[in-house]
């Protein structure tokens, strides 16, 4: 047979084990990349630098259409969406061409974070946390969404490759924790399982470029999935839009600049901190319930050990009391604080007629005044006394019918 303190501790290391596999699953669902796998068996949710395998997973899924649904195609864009294992939330990519926009100007615009904060409507801050190296950095993005909605921030890594003139230009970005930018009030921490933009020359067109975009987050919160994936592919256009917009206008912005600085570009124009891998690993928080303070004691078990540390609750003692008990306590307490009332005024009452009958006597032998004269005196001073005292008060009013009716006997007409 097993005792209590055997069959506790196996339901606490059955929760201990529940709790550490709904630990791997969240994270797992979480911050594990469907697309993009590594090689080195680092969760993809935790930041780490990017390799060429990553890129060129990320041309794989930017090219390849098998899965993919076309949902909208007009003019020059195409949006198509994909169902993932696992997630409520579908993966969303983009084709569209550009006309009069090279891919360096674009590949600048999606870069400079002193001019997102011109064409970007929808941001409210952008921090720069630090860079890994010349190609991997960390940063804080927090955007606005339409009320009655909470905004949304995150903490991204962005990696990016440049090729050439005539290559490709990648820039990859997804969510990774830090221990300085944790979830705050007022804001909602989405997650973005990948984000990718590939970039490349338009062989018909010498000025301008085709870019290809695709994107899996999650807006976390109280949103409903189906909402979510009708709202995706009809926002995209609109990003495209406001993304070439933004790019014909690049140009004239950055020659009114006082820095022409491009340290994506420019290795030896970077500016930011150094930051390392371990300040964005990632912390799981599980919430524990909150327990009243308990000391911890020792008893004695069945076989005669005495065991340490465990937390042992007073009993609870239940004392019975009729109804019959419960008046006669506060009379008897009442009664007592009464009591005790009536015999301070008394011994007062006391004092003070001792203290006037020593004066009587001391004028009385010193013959200073008359004893008629002295008792009439004394005596309205023992009655000025004693209507400051409340019980001559309480007296007075018991006899004050009496002396009414006697003062009525005594009336002559």
């Amino acid at each position: 047979m097993m005792t209590k303190l055997e069959r506790s501790a196996n339901r606490r290391c059955h929760r201990s084990l529940w709790a550490s596999w709904l630990r791997k699953r969240a994270l797992s669902r979480v911050l594990t990349s469907p697309s993009l796998a590594s090689d080195t068996g680092t969760p993809s949710g935790m930041a780490r630098i990017a390799e060429d395998s990553d890129f060129e997973a990320l041309k794989r899924l930017v090219d390849d259409h098998e899965g993919w649904t076309l949902e909208l195609s007009k003019s020059d864009t195409q949006v198509y969406t994909r169902p993932v294992a696992g997630c409520n939330f579908n993966m969303v990519k983009i084709h569209t061409e550009f006309a009069d926009v090279t891919a360096d100007i674009l590949f600048d615009v999606l870069h400079d974070p002193d001019y997102r904060k011109v064409w970007d409507s929808h941001m409210l801050a952008s921090e720069e946390i630090g860079i890994l190296n010349v190609n991997n950095d960390v940063g804080y993005y927090a955007m606005s969404c339409p009320p009655p909605l909470k905004p949304r921030d995150f903490v991204l890594q962005r990696s990016w490759l440049d090729t050439g003139p005539l290559g490709e230009q990648m820039l990859l970005s997804r969510s990774v924790p830090h221990k300085m930018y944790p979830p705050k009030k007022g804001y909602v921490r989405a997650m973005s399982y990948i984000t990718g933009f590939v970039l490349r020359t338009n062989e018909n067109s010498k000025t301008g470029c085709i870019l290809k975009y695709v994107a899996h987050c999650d807006p976390q919160g109280t949103l409903p999935p189906w909402l979510v994936n009708k709202v995706t592919h009809t926002l995209g256009p609109r990003m495209v839009k406001d993304l070439k917009k933004a790019a014909l206008g690049y140009i004239g912005w950055k020659q009114t600049q006082p820095h022409l600085r491009k340290p994506w570009r420019f290795p030896e124009e970077i500016s930011g901190p150094r930051i390392s891998i371990e300040d964005c690993l990632d912390t799981v928080v599980v919430p524990v319930p909150r327990m009243l303070p308990q000391t911890p004691t020792t008893q004695p078990t069945a076989n005669g050990k005495v065991t340490t540390g465990q937390v042992v609750r007073s009993p609870k003692v239940m004392t019975p009391t009729t109804p019959q008990n419960i008046p006669t306590t506060i009379a008897s307490s009442s009664s007592s604080v009464n009591g005790k009332k009536e015999e301070k005024k008394e011994r007062k009452f006391f004092e003070r007629k001792a203290k006037v009958d020593t004066k009587l006597n001391a004028s009385n032998t010193n013959g200073c005044s008359s004893p008629n004269m002295s008792n009439k005196k004394e005596e309205k001073k023992v009655k000025k006394e004693s209507k400051d005292d409340s019980s001559v008060k309480e007296k007075n009013k018991v006899d004050g019918g009496l002396k009414k009716r006697r003062s009525l006997l005594s009336l002559k007409f």
